[in-house]
């Protein structure tokens, strides 16, 4: 197993992007490219931290595979809250059902870059109602955000069919690429 799991790491390691779920006893304390990001229930998950995407996360539910859905409060073309992994997989598995998708904005209270996005994400909102947007407050949604692994905010995430599809920034100099990447997942949704 041990050298299954150096084979495993070294080719992660050499991928631009990647996240591995691996009983901790398989993933070594210290390992050149990766690093724990949380540990539920004796599994350890790791992102290859080569490319831009892991300062702004990983899906939450892969650290928590478990986490009972739980449907957030949401209306077409408004935005709402978010706070648990629970919520997300709710949110999600509606999304992909009803072929649409789940875009995220995390944010931090006190963040002027945060708060300089916040009236373009709600019209983002308005412009794609069968988006399902939603904030999540860092301060409020902290395991979740943990989850994660975000080390920047403002972050978003988008998913569809089911999957993490972007993860990236989201502050003012960072806007029109998130636009675009919005406008091809909504495109491809649609």
């Amino acid at each position: 197993a041990p050298q299954r799991s150096a084979m495993i790491l070294s080719l992660a390691a050499s991928l631009p992007s990647v996240v591995l779920v691996l009983p901790p006893t398989q993933l070594p304390p210290t390992h050149a490219g990766l690093r724990p990001v949380h540990s539920p229930r004796a599994l350890v998950v790791a992102e290859a931290t080569t490319t831009d995407a892991s300062r702004y996360g990983i899906d939450p539910r892969l650290a928590n595979p478990e986490a009972v859905a739980e449907a957030p409060e949401w209306s077409a073309g408004r935005v709402g809250d978010l706070k648990t992994t629970g919520e997300l997989r709710a949110a999600v598995e509606a999304a992909a059902a009803d072929g649409g998708f789940v875009c995220l904005k995390f944010w931090r209270e006190g963040c002027a870059a945060c708060a300089s996005t916040a009236e373009r994400f709600e019209q983002s909102a308005e412009a794609n109602p069968h988006g399902r947007f939603f904030l999540v407050n860092y301060g409020r949604a902290k395991e979740m955000c943990r989850a994660t692994g975000i080390r920047v905010v403002p972050a978003a995430h988008l998913y569809a069919r089911g999957s993490l599809v972007a993860a990236l920034p989201l502050g003012p100099s960072k806007w029109e690429a998130f636009a675009e990447r919005l406008a091809a997942v909504a495109a491809e949704t649609s």
